[in-house]
């Protein structure tokens, strides 16, 4: 069978039983459901949660599918530790699309006036979203087809439900469907969309893959997931769309026709602010008839999760042509798995840290600050980095600071070039280099011998006590 949602939650119930929770009980779109997740949260838990019965829903809704690192890895028969260098293995083994006729999710069509999005998606997330149309959908991979290469991307962006039929997606200008529509709003058309709701978490995983604009993210689904993405005719496009998907949207982005949308809250934890955005007219709807609703916590740890993997991996990548002994790159939570990386390197000669961070830099718009440490540090420990940090780092010498870069408009602190009280994509970037100098003297780090410690059986000495 090929690799769906429902087999995701399958290898979940068998895994990590414990992390997949199940309810019944009638629970309200408007906060109330991402309030059970935040509860959730404060407690420190992350389960997978099932609602069977969301208020005004036609549909059940599955929320925080992918806010468990844990959970990621069972999609690369991996464990927490070896699941950015599985994501790098995987996305260069790119597996093109199998095209069928026909398949689940066209199990209901609706097109014409049959055209309701409000049914199946409903849910306000945060206070303040959306102002009186609150209501998102965040958890949609928007897929576009290139009109003159046939290339297919995909990107998770901010969508705004305003009406049965129309909407409002914000993709920023670093995004490559934003290129898309600005070349077709040149010949004054439409940029034709697909919306899909509910897959295998590669898809998602693949939507952030970091490549070009000749690299097609089908193909690299495909590869993440070891296998071919069946993809199916849509009703209204032309285009294809994955015929596994629980929900697919179909619609067109007018051009040269923009509205406002927003605010919403963002992977930043902060509103991001409203403004402008472009409009989507909807063609049809098509789904399973029993469709589970995919839903993603725009303000919680599961929105940094979906692309902090293959943003590791991307960076990895990219460094490893500079730093060939590079050990690991962590995109660490206290940053939203965005705007910091930490590089663990093994350092060769003075001065490749510093090559290394700017790679870094470069490498993802969304970093702004990069740490280097040793390979005795692991990047993923962030008591340990900021241990080198505190031991290691001259700030007179090794804190670099880079004035107008190019980040993102999604950053609290960035600012516009006219002026900088205002919000913009530019901010300032920084390196703290908390690696040793080579060839000079270092105090040794104090430690048990490792061979000791490690071998250490703690139930010899307190029996099978919880940890």
């Amino acid at each position: 069978m090929p690799k769906d949602l429902r087999t995701f939650i399958e290898q979940v119930e068998k895994y990590h039983p414990s992390s997949y929770l199940r309810t019944e009980h009638e629970v309200d779109p408007e906060y109330e459901l991402t309030g059970v997740l935040r509860k959730l949260q404060d407690e420190g838990r992350f389960p997978m949660v099932m609602f069977d019965n969301v208020k005004g829903n036609d549909l059940r809704v599955l929320g925080n599918a992918l806010g468990s690192r844990e959970r990621l890895a069972l999609l690369f028969d991996t464990d927490n530790d070896g699941l950015t260098a599985a994501y790098e293995q995987k996305q260069g083994q790119q597996i093109p699309p199998e095209i069928v006729e026909t398949g689940p999710v066209k199990e209901v069509i609706q097109t014409g006036d049959d055209i309701d999005v409000t049914t199946i998606a409903n849910i306000v997330h945060c206070e303040g979203d959306g102002g009186e149309h609150g209501e998102y959908i965040s958890s949609g991979v928007t897929m576009v087809k290139d009109p003159d290469t046939g290339v297919y991307n995909a990107g998770i962006y901010r969508i705004q439900i305003i009406g049965p039929n129309e909407m409002r997606l914000d993709p920023g200008q670093y995004s490559h469907i934003w290129h898309l529509h600005n070349k077709m709003e040149q010949r004054d058309e439409p940029l034709e969309i697909a919306i899909v709701i509910g897959h295998y978490p590669t898809m998602y995983m693949a939507s952030q893959f970091r490549g070009g604009l000749d690299d097609d993210e089908i193909h690299v689904a495909g590869g993440l997931a070891g296998e071919a993405m069946r993809m199916v005719p849509a009703e209204t496009l032309n285009m294809n769309v994955p015929a596994d998907a629980e929900i697919v949207i179909e619609g067109k982005m007018l051009p040269n026709r923009r509205e406002w949308e927003g605010p919403f809250g963002e992977f930043s934890w902060y509103m991001g602010p409203a403004h402008d955005a472009n409009v989507v007219e909807i063609t049809a709807i098509t789904r399973r008839s029993d469709a589970i609703y995919q839903d993603v916590f725009n303000a919680h740890p599961e929105h940094n999760l979906i692309g902090m993997v293959g943003r590791e991996a991307g960076i990895l990548s990219k460094l490893r042509a500079v730093v060939p002994t590079v050990q690991a790159v962590s995109l660490p939570f206290s940053a939203c798995c965005r705007f910091a990386a930490y590089v663990s390197i093994k350092k060769e000669y003075d001065g490749q840290a510093r090559n290394a961070a700017l790679t870094a830099l470069g490498a993802d718009p969304f970093v702004k600050l990069c740490i280097v440490v040793d390979d005795d540090i692991d990047p993923y420990d962030e008591m340990r980095v900021m241990w080198a940090v505190a031991t290691r780092v001259r700030a007179d010498k090794d804190v670099i600071i880079i004035p107008e870069t190019y980040t993102v408009e999604l950053d609290p602190t960035a600012y516009s070039i006219e002026d900088d009280t205002k919000n913009g994509a530019l901010n300032a970037k920084w390196i703290i280099d908390a690696t040793k100098p080579v060839g000079l003297p270092f105090q040794e780090v104090a430690d048990v011998p490792e061979a000791v410690w490690r071998n250490v059986d703690l139930e010899q000495f307190f029996g099978n006590t919880p940890r």
